[in-house]
């Protein structure tokens, strides 16, 4: 055979084999091998043809080219035998005969004598056995089937010959008897493999067609569980047998009943929720279908509902069977349930259409200028979802009339729909609050009013409070759900191009330590908590030209990675350079501070202004948010769960000045807030690099706290945060790092003692580097340093340059110099550290927090927070002692975190005795 004969005998040999074998049904083995059904039946009887040689056909049948003939002997004649010979008598012949001794003939008219043959237990048991080799053991299957076979009369062919007997009276009468022809033992194997394999396949598919009916059942869920309910109680309302009046009403509500059921069902198929894909379920084509079983279904209980409310109906069920006359209300409550099932399936199918067109429209796209969501769209999803609490409150006001141990059902129904009805109190606070976040969620949209968001990048190797130094922004707008054009602009063009107002300008009071001239939004991360930041920063983009936002949006090159993780690499064309994850930052800071990358820059972009410099940076943010904007609605859903996770370690920050979303955000871990540790003991390690560099990359930070629990129930803190400083790379700014340190710890806290902090207080006085007017003494500290609190192991502890030619002064190092809070109804201490270059500087703080320990049902229990700063990934070294707590084991935890992390001492269990 050829290579395609050869394909095609396969592909044939495969699906007779697999009809045989398996389970699968016709169609699908059919479709499997590229095969009509029609033809796959055609190959399987010849595949049971018997050829020349005796045996059957077999897989030779399925040779392209071959002509299949069935050279099964055709049927002999026997020997007729006449009836005296089987022991009849004549005088019985005739009209006294039975309708069973009758012949019976044939559609070709040849007369089928049946037969009655009996099986020997022997016999049965074999049948049986033969069923459990082939993998079937199902007793009722075997024994119905050979019961089946007991009964059913055997056809055996017969044909009429000429039989000449002798009358009393001396003359001959010619008559017709019964020839019976029998079947060759060939014929009888093929007879019986060809019945075989049809027994076998009908008993498989009885199996698959009843573990399919238990798969469903137990995939019920409360909407369809109800729904049956009401079909299972309505069909037994009437016994069937109780007259002709009730038998009729009876049959019209099992009817209704099984169709509305019916439609609910469907749409448990067309609705399935795929783990793997949540907006699968936001098909439109199979929210559509839904929508029109949902109005089946309440149009099938609406008429339910009016035929078990007709009195002609009632007065049959009271006349014929007065023992379920009392159930009618109940049964009546049960409708009511389906159709509000029914009827809010059908409104939240129509709000579910319009998030699929959301979803699938492409919100990022910016080539259409088509509204996604209008106000008529917004107050239709509001009147659904008032409808849906409706008809939650409505069901579970009729199930309260419904006993569920009085219904005709299976104790496993019964256990399930107890189970589910806790489950309508939950499903209508979930809808409550969905209720209260539309408003939200449309003013985010932009339905009715433009939105305006301010969207700011942070770089974290120049660490500061909130994130990062703000080296470019942008202004994001969306209106009916539709997103503008962002591009990112380099913050200088509007802290010193525009109009001038951050020349001069200086921090607000309460961040007095922020020396820098001229402060603008490039400075305005000041504060740990975001939504302060975020406020400050917003009021000054308003007042340098930027204009009033609705929120403001700061992220870290964190989220870019995670995106990148996502799209895949970006190349960035002029460049010849790919960018990843991995080099994403080291790529950016050597395009924004490499002098000859910088010249290479301006000479690609053909930008040579002061702006050109973050060309580079302004063409890969443009090349990642179109990947963005084209990926598909799977890969954006990732790109929300990156989001969500870097929103919980403060990679991304978002504050908006609606109070509803913003309350939102807080409610959920979201806001990037600093706790105010009120409900529990906690504290916050915020730090701000103000050393014009970007060393903080190289910067590890150890927050090492050992709580004490005194037996009053109060916490005593010993802190210890330690930079690790190692320049291991450009800095692209000075050596010394200047870093801004302060911790915010519960309102009550009492601070103890601290040290390691810049005291401000000179231990000389250098003066310029190279004047003659330098104080003398001052060298000496170049190699050694007076205190614990900074450690330099290769003996250098020079501080270096702090200004253009201005030497850092040298001070001498105690406890934090800022004991007021910035934030209020907190504790806050801090003050500036210094630490030079491949050096270890030691922060201590120590604390005392009353009655941290707090009583939980009369039992001691302490909890602790510990906050991570955005920007930041710090390894934290705990150790609670409880030792002086009754009830209370000490604690250790040492690890990074990579978001705020909760500590818990619990009571002990108590000892078995």
């Amino acid at each position: 055979m050829s290579s395609r004969q050869k394909k095609r005998y396969n592909r044939r040999k495969s699906a007779v084999k697999e009809y045989f074998t398996t389970d699968a049904n016709l169609d699908e083995i059919a479709f499997r091998h590229h095969l009509s059904a029609a033809i796959l039946l055609k190959l399987v009887e010849k595949c049971l043809m018997q050829h020349e040689d005796g045996i059957l056909w077999g897989f030779r049948a399925l040779l392209p080219g071959i002509k299949v003939i069935d050279h099964a002997p055709r049927p002999a004649p026997e020997e007729a035998v006449l009836p005296n010979e089987e022991g009849v008598d004549p005088d019985k012949e005739g009209s006294d005969a039975t309708i069973e001794e009758l012949p019976v003939a044939d559609e070709a008219g040849m007369p089928v004598e049946d037969e009655q043959p009996t099986k020997s237990i022997e016999e049965v048991s074999l049948k049986i056995e033969t069923l459990k080799e082939v993998g079937i053991e199902d007793e009722d299957i075997l024994t119905r089937d050979v019961e089946v076979e007991q009964v059913r009369p055997r056809a055996r062919v017969t044909m009429p010959i000429p039989v000449v007997a002798v009358e009393s009276n001396g003359h001959n009468v010619t008559a017709l008897a019964p020839l019976a022809l029998p079947t060759s033992p060939k014929k009888q194997v093929y007879v019986a493999l060809t019945k075989k394999a049809a027994q076998r396949r009908l008993i498989r598919k009885y199996r698959r067609r009843e573990a399919q009916a238990k798969q469903k059942q137990r995939g019920f869920q409360l909407l369809l569980i109800l729904a049956v309910l009401a079909a299972l109680v309505l069909m037994v309302l009437v016994p069937t047998g109780a007259g002709l009046a009730a038998y009729s009403a009876y049959d019209n509500i099992s009817t209704l009943a099984h169709d509305g059921a019916n439609h609910l069902l469907k749409v448990k198929s067309l609705l399935e929720v795929s783990k793997t894909d949540p907006t699968a379920v936001l098909n439109a084509t199979r929210l559509q279908q839904s929508q029109v079983e949902f109005t089946a279904a309440e149009s099938d209980f609406t008429q339910l509902q009016k035929l078990v409310s007709r009195p002609d109906v009632q007065s049959a069920i009271t006349q014929f069977a007065p023992q379920y006359s009392n159930k009618l209300a109940m049964a009546q409550s049960l409708i009511q349930v389906a159709l509000d099932v029914s009827n809010m399936g059908k409104e939240l199918c129509g709000v579910a259409l319009l998030g699929a067109d959301i979803v699938h429209s492409s919100p990022l796209a910016t080539g259409s200028t088509k509204p996604l969501i209008s106000t008529s769209d917004a107050l239709a999803i509001e009147g659904s979802v008032v409808h849906a609490l409706s008809y939650i409150s409505d069901i579970r006001l009729q199930l309260s009339r419904v006993s569920i141990k009085d219904l005709p059902i299976s104790d496993t129904q019964k256990a399930q729909i107890t189970s589910a009805l806790p489950l309508l109190p939950k499903a209508e606070e979930m809808i409550t609050q969905g209720q209260s976040l539309i408003g939200p969620i449309f003013w985010l949209l932009g339905v009715g009013q433009p939105r305006r968001f301010l969207i700011q990048t942070m770089d974290r190797a120049e660490l500061r409070p909130g994130g990062g130094f703000t080296g470019q922004y942008g202004v994001l707008q969306i209106q009916d759900g539709r997103m503008s054009h962002v591009s990112l602009t380099d913050i200088t063009l509007l802290d010193y191009a525009g109009n001038g107002t951050a020349i001069g300008r200086k921090a607000p009071r309460d961040y007095s330590w922020m020396d820098f001239p001229n402060w603008g939004v490039r400075d305005s991360n000041l504060s740990g908590d975001f939504p302060t930041t975020a406020r400050m920063t917003m009021q000054v983009f308003q007042d340098e030209g930027g204009g009033p936002v609705d929120g403001d949006i700061a992220f870290t090159p964190t989220l870019i990675g995670h995106i990148i993780d996502i799209t895949g690499p970006i190349k960035v064309p002029g460049y010849d350079e790919t960018i990843t994850s991995k080099n994403l930052e080291e790529r950016l800071h050597y395009y924004q501070q490499d002098f000859s990358a910088i010249a290479r820059e301006k000479q690609i972009s053909g930008n040579y202004s002061h702006s050109g410099r973050k060309a580079f940076t302004s063409t890969l943010g443009q090349l990642l948010l179109d990947r963005v904007r084209h990926l598909p609605v799977s890969k954006l859903v990732e790109v929300v769960k990156v989001a969500s996770r870097d929103l919980q370690s403060r990679d991304l920050e978002m504050y908006f000045t609606h109070p509803a979303v913003e309350a939102w955000l807080v409610e959920h871990g979201y806001s990037a807030s600093i706790d105010s540790f009120s409900k529990q003991d906690g504290f916050m390690v915020v730090q701000g690099n103000f050393s014009i560099s970007k060393a903080s990359q190289y910067v590890h930070t150890t927050e090492h706290d050992d709580v004490r629990l005194d037996a009053q129930g109060n916490a005593i803190h010993n802190l210890t945060i330690t930079l690790d400083y190692q320049q291991k790379g450009p800095v692209y700014g000075y050596d010394t790092y200047a870093d801004y340190i302060r911790v915010y710890a519960p309102r009550s806290a009492t601070l103890i003692s601290g040290d390691g902090f810049d005291s401000r207080q000179p231990l000389c006085s250098p003066g310029p580097i190279g004047s003659k007017s330098s104080t003398s003494g001052c060298g000496q500290y170049n190699s050694y340093f007076p205190s614990n609190g900074r450690y330099c192991p290769d003996g250098n502890y020079s501080l270096g340059i702090e200004w253009g030619t201005v030497p850092w002064k040298i001070d001498s190092l105690g406890p934090p110099t800022e004991l007021t809070s910035d934030l209020p109804g907190r504790a806050m201490w801090g003050g500036l550290t210094l630490t030079p270059k491949n050096c270890i500087s030691y922060i201590t703080l120590s604390w005392s927090v009353p009655h941290a320990v707090q009583k939980v049902n009369g039992l001691p229990s302490y909890t602790m927070l510990i906050q991570k700063q955005s920007g930041l990934t710090p390894t934290i070294e705990l150790t609670i002692d409880a030792s002086a707590i009754k009830g209370l084991k000490s604690f250790k935890f040492t690890g990074d975190i990579t978001a705020d992390k909760s500590f818990s001492l619990v009571p002990l269990p108590p000892k078995k005795k």
